[in-house]
């Protein structure tokens, strides 16, 4: 037992497979997802000491309330080491990526192995992730019909050209994907049938909805405010907690109409974007650009080696150009000239070590900042960082928003664990066709300062064709741990917004 070799007997656990630095993000997700549970079990197996990661586990996750967090020494690709974690009776399989070169390899045999056991009872769902996108299908033809596969590095492009072009959107999606906090549902709510999703938005005391899910299958996120709920329809729901929500029993909060705004939407221009450092995913992160920004919009790499080049273009709407770049010297910064972009994204150095990556990246925003302060405030700085730990110490930057793509993947897996049914919901709330997350002047839907709740935010929203999911309160953006998100807040608590704030809101365009 000492050792980890012994056979678990358990029903109902979540079994994680491999380690990585991940894995504590996950099982401190896995913890708080079951705290209305009498009782739940997480298993680790992984090809390492017991005695060791029993330790780093208690070190890293001190509280884990009433789930239990169980090791096992042993390779997950050997049938007999994967029997000592009771596959037959858990709930579901979770196959951690490790951190080297080989982990789509390591995935990929995994699910051939769990897809290919001989199972004595129904099977639970697994749930896995890819660092390269070439190996998503091969993947998911691994895992069979029982599998969920997520494209890691596709999402974490989609992060990164999101949250550069709209600051915070990553601290609310870190928000959004969290067990901590207010989370996504899909419920069923016969007493709507016949009501459009424009009146629903009013209809729920707790919980606030963000769209439908058809008979049929089909996910309809910010649909039509007159799209009529059907009978068996199910309403997805942004809320604390599946026993959060309600519908309301009597007269819903009160709209203060005199608040409302009538702004005009404002007129789209072309960007101007520096990009600072390199790594594997910068060509994505060109396309996808390139399919977001206005004709005539500009991008500049700045790195220590020149772009190949097909990497530079022609594209569509945006004209990529190169410069050359010590990210660490002040002088090549400088030479930059910064002050003539309206955003600057760093990206994190993938040829040394995470940590020595990041300390990198906090030198050189901390240049970025006292240029920019120097200047007057002309842009925004948005950053990736590898580790979540280094988020905090780098907050002395006061940069924009951090991007910390592998927590991002570890909440979104987490939450696959708990329901599988989301993986259309949550890739489609990514996706750049339909609606999208956006953060949006408060201006634009209240008037600044008038007193108001965030019955009339919704309100002042439906009226536009979007769904509020909440706001971000612009004095509190420095500070941690939600950093101004507020999601999922009281409808009838008053709310005061200025110019400096932002609603969060489900929208198909910016």
């Amino acid at each position: 037992m000492r050792k980890g070799r012994s056979r678990l007997f358990e029903r109902g656990h979540t079994i994680v497979l491999g380690w990585s630095e991940q894995i504590f993000t996950v099982i401190d997700e896995l913890v708080e997802a079951n705290q209305s549970e009498r009782r739940s079990c997480v298993v680790v197996l992984a090809d390492r000491d017991k005695v060791s990661t029993e330790e780093q586990i208690r070190l890293r996750v001190p509280r884990t309330g009433r789930t239990r967090v169980i090791c096992r020494s042993g390779n997950p690709l050997k049938r007999a080491d994967l029997e000592l974690v009771s596959p037959d009776t858990s709930k579901a399989i979770m196959v951690l990526p490790p951190t080297d070169l080989e982990a789509d390899t390591m995935v990929i045999k995994t699910l051939l192995v769990l897809n290919n056991r001989a199972w004595r009872s129904p099977r639970p769902h697994v749930v896995a992730a890819v660092q390269d996108s070439d190996n998503l299908a091969a993947a998911r033809l691994a895992a069979g019909e029982h599998g969920v596969v997520i494209d890691a590095d596709d999402i974490a492009v989609r992060f990164i050209v999101q949250s550069h072009r709209q600051t915070g959107l990553s601290t609310v999606c870190n928000e959004l994907l969290s067990f901590y906090g207010s989370e996504l549902y899909i419920r069923a709510e016969p007493s709507l049938t016949g009501v459009t999703y424009g009146e629903a938005l009013h209809r729920y005391e707790l919980g606030t909805p963000v769209g439908l899910r058809r008979t049929d299958g089909q996910l309809l996120l910010n649909p039509p405010m007159d799209t009529v709920i059907g009978e068996d329809d199910g309403v997805i729901v942004l809320a604390e907690d599946d026993l959060f929500i309600k519908l309301a029993t009597r007269h819903p909060a009160r709209i203060v109409e005199e608040a409302l705004a009538c702004a005009e939407p404002p007129d789209l221009t072309p960007d101007r974007t520096l990009l600072i450092g390199w790594n594997g995913r910068v060509p994505k992160i060109i396309e996808l650009l390139d399919s977001f920004v206005e004709p005539g919009s500009a991008l500049d790499i700045a790195a220590s080696h020149r772009p190949a080049a097909d990497v530079l273009g022609p594209y569509e709407n945006l004209t990529v150009g190169y410069k050359p770049c010590r990210p660490t010297s002040r002088r090549s910064l400088e030479a930059l000239d910064p002050g003539s972009y309206q955003h600057v994204l760093m990206l994190s150095d993938e040829s040394t070590d995470a940590e020595q990556a990041d300390n990198r990246t906090l030198v050189t925003l901390l240049h970025l900042r006292d240029i920019e302060n120097r200047l007057g405030d002309p842009y925004s700085i948005v950053t990736e960082m590898n580790e979540d730990s280094n988020r905090e110490v780098a907050q002395v930057t006061r940069a924009d928003d951090f991007i910390v793509s592998s927590k991002l993947i570890s909440l979104m897996l987490a939450q696959l664990t708990e329901n599988r049914h989301l993986h259309d919901v949550l890739i489609d709330l990514f996706d750049p066709a339909g609606s999208e997350i956006y953060l949006k002047p408060a201006t634009r839907y209240l008037k600044s300062g008038a007193k108001a709740n965030f019955a009339t935010v919704i309100e002042a929203a439906r009226r536009l064709g979007e769904t509020a999911v909440g706001y971000r309160l612009g004095a509190e953006r420095g500070a941690p741990p939600a950093y101004g998100v507020h999601l999922n807040p009281p409808k009838a608590a008053r709310l005061r917004l200025t110019e400096e704030d932002h609603i969060i809101v489900l929208a198909e365009e910016e």
